[in-house]
């Protein structure tokens, strides 16, 4: 994957006037309000939110620097939620500072995003929730880069139907009241996906799968990531067949000999991978600039940023209504939009992490190796 040829594709698939946008230099004022400042007698859920926000500026940052090189100079301005009061958030949108905004970013709380709806004049920017699911005001364009639950399983299931077309679904949950699971069913009934519900007990699932269909998916629903040792035995020997894992499992994986990786899929809202050119320019550059690290925060700042500003550029402004309909591949996440109510779009993109099967050459005869 290369970050800049997908950015190339936004551009190049954009308005007819492209060009002159591409090649025009524009400004773009971006206001981030996110909780910074922590102190000794912080707590440490309050010092690791702090970090989380540090990380995600920084990322920020890096991402400007990049959207420079497309003439779009982007101004940052930064407020700091843990120093302001209930009052000074309701007075905020009047500021001249909010009133320039093109991108709004933040907060990552419900409370404060409605204190400063209350007072909302200028509404023609994009209000942007940068780490969870909010209800942002409907007067203004927004979107959710993470959404709500059955968001993210209408995004699997849109995903499963494309990479797997002719495959017979079996839903194995552990949990038949899950709410989680009316969502899996609800959107392969909307998908047009037929499937049998089957639950995971200790080592065994019940009732059992008996099919001689090569081509199966095991859909796991709020089942644990070690509950696919039970399932292997189905598809091992299957050649077209794999387990989907739930959505918690890649994140909470412990390797087990007994299975063949090849056969399971994990879908993931966030995945860095490890051999891509630019995921790695990304790490050196942060490294280089805050002497660390950076955590998933600062990965999900920079492909936000850039998504957005890659957007502008091609257009020469920001019209949620234009946003690429095609899926987007970022540095650790996916996007791919979902119009859910007026101005609202919401992230529906999902990572299928798959590991692909690694062929040794055998070692040619050499008399003289030692």
């Amino acid at each position: 994957m290369k970050i800049y040829g997908s950015i190339i594709l936004i551009v190049f698939l954009s308005l007819s006037g492209r060009d002159m946008h591409a090649q025009s230099h524009h400004t773009l004022n971006v206001g981030v309000l996110l909780p910074f400042y922590t102190d000794t007698s912080s707590t440490i859920a309050q010092k690791q939110v702090s970090q989380a926000a540090l990380d995600y500026y920084a990322g920020l940052l890096l991402a400007a620097e990049d959207l420079n090189k497309w003439n779009i100079s982007v101004n940052i301005r930064v407020w700091d939620q843990q120093k302001m009061e209930e009052s000074d958030l309701i007075k905020l949108p009047k500021s001249d500072e909010f009133q320039s905004l093109d991108v709004f970013i933040g907060p990552i709380a419900q409370k404060p995003v409605d204190l400063i709806s209350t007072n909302l004049q200028h509404t023609d920017f994009l209000w942007v929730s940068p780490l969870t699911n909010l209800r942002l005001p409907k007067t203004v364009q927004n979107v959710n880069f993470f959404g709500h639950d059955s968001i993210r399983v209408k995004g699997l299931v849109h995903q499963l139907k494309l990479d797997f077309p002719n495959h017979t679904f079996y839903l194995i949950s552990d949990n038949k009241k899950s709410n989680i699971l009316k969502y899996y069913k609800k959107e392969l009934k909307n998908a047009k996906i037929g499937f049998t519900e089957h639950q995971i007990n200790g080592s065994r699932i019940s009732p059992k799968i008996t099919t001689k269909n090569e081509s199966i998916l095991l859909l796991n629903v709020s089942t644990p990531s070690f509950s696919r040792l039970a399932q292997f035995s189905t598809i091992s020997r299957k050649a077209d067949s794999y387990i989907v894992g739930d959505m918690d499992w890649y994140d909470d994986l412990v390797p087990a000999e007994e299975i063949d990786e090849t056969k399971i899929i994990y879908p993931s809202m966030n995945h860095i991978d490890g051999q891509d050119s630019a995921a790695l320019e990304f790490t050196r550059r942060f490294i280089q600039k805050e002497r660390a690290e950076p955590s998933k925060f600062a990965f999900q700042a920079y492909d936000q940023l850039f998504f957005v500003g890659a957007h502008y550029a091609s257009t020469g402004r920001i019209n949620i209504e234009s946003l690429p309909k095609a899926g987007y591949k970022g540095l650790i996440n996916t996007y791919l939009f979902k119009k859910t109510t007026t101005n609202t779009f919401t992230n529906q993109g999902i990572r299928i992490i798959k590991s692909e099967k690694i062929e040794l050459a055998p070692l040619e005869n050499n008399d003289d190796a030692k």
